[in-house]
């Protein structure tokens, strides 16, 4: 029989085992020590694409029935000049117009409209440009209002159009005067008799599959002009 000590007020201490060391798994690896990044309490993320979220959706033309071939340009420098928006817009068609409205100074920055002969141009620009820096504000951009005429211009077309299909589907809405068409083009232009027919086509037409479900057509207004051959100016981007 063993006495074992017992540890007291007034008695001797306990004896304490002495703790047992374990060897280290062999497949411990030790974890490196990674500093928590620091990022300032107030900082601010911002991508240049965050600052105008609303003009970065982008709808097809032929879903959209705000496209247009007319662009609003907002959020530039009040100094930006026309040759310098025809330069960097004529890069993705061919600018008819620009319209650089510049408010008092100290009131607020430089804004534009941007008119397009097309509205497939107008899309192709609004796509590339929308969030970019023109100068040193990141610019915004979205559709101007349409400005109605007689004569629409019908995008979406191939070697499946005719005329006679042409007029088929546009005829419901009132009198033809002229359809512009070359077969196998993209585009045509249909000249109305009044503007009431060419509005109720172009709210109507948008986004009918004249050419099958995958082919639907993209309308818009455009220029009445002086008559001569429809087709339009070629159009080659600007070098540099």
């Amino acid at each position: 029989m063993h006495d074992y000590p017992m540890a007291g007020p007034h008695g001797p201490p306990m004896h304490h085992r002495p703790p047992m060391h374990h060897p280290p798994h062999p497949h411990y690896m030790p974890r490196p020590y990674m500093p928590r990044p620091h990022h300032p309490p107030f900082e601010k993320m911002e991508n240049k694409k965050d600052k105008f979220p609303n003009y970065l959706h982008h709808v097809q033309p032929e879903d959209d029935p705000l496209a247009t071939r007319t662009l609003f340009a907002g959020n530039l420098e009040i100094n930006i000049s026309d040759e310098e928006l025809r330069r960097i817009f004529g890069r993705y068609g061919i600018v008819e117009d620009i319209d650089i409205k510049r408010p008092p100074p100290g009131t607020g920055n430089a804004f534009a409209f941007v008119r397009y002969q097309t509205l497939d141009m107008a899309h192709r620009a609004k796509v590339e440009l929308s969030g970019q820096y023109i100068g040193k504000f990141q610019c915004k951009i979205g559709y101007g209002k349409a400005t109605p005429t007689t004569r629409v211009w019908v995008g979406g077309l191939g070697p499946w159009t005719s005329v006679a299909q042409l007029e088929r589907e546009f005829d419901r809405f009132g009198a033809i005067k002229k359809i512009e068409y070359a077969k196998g083009e993209a585009q045509a232009y249909i000249l109305y008799d009044s503007i009431d027919a060419a509005q109720a086509a172009v709210k109507e037409m948008r986004g009918f599959p004249l050419g099958g479900p995958d082919r639907r057509l993209r309308i818009d207004f455009a220029d009445v002009g002086t008559g001569g051959p429809f087709r339009p100016k070629p159009y080659a981007p600007p070098v540099g």
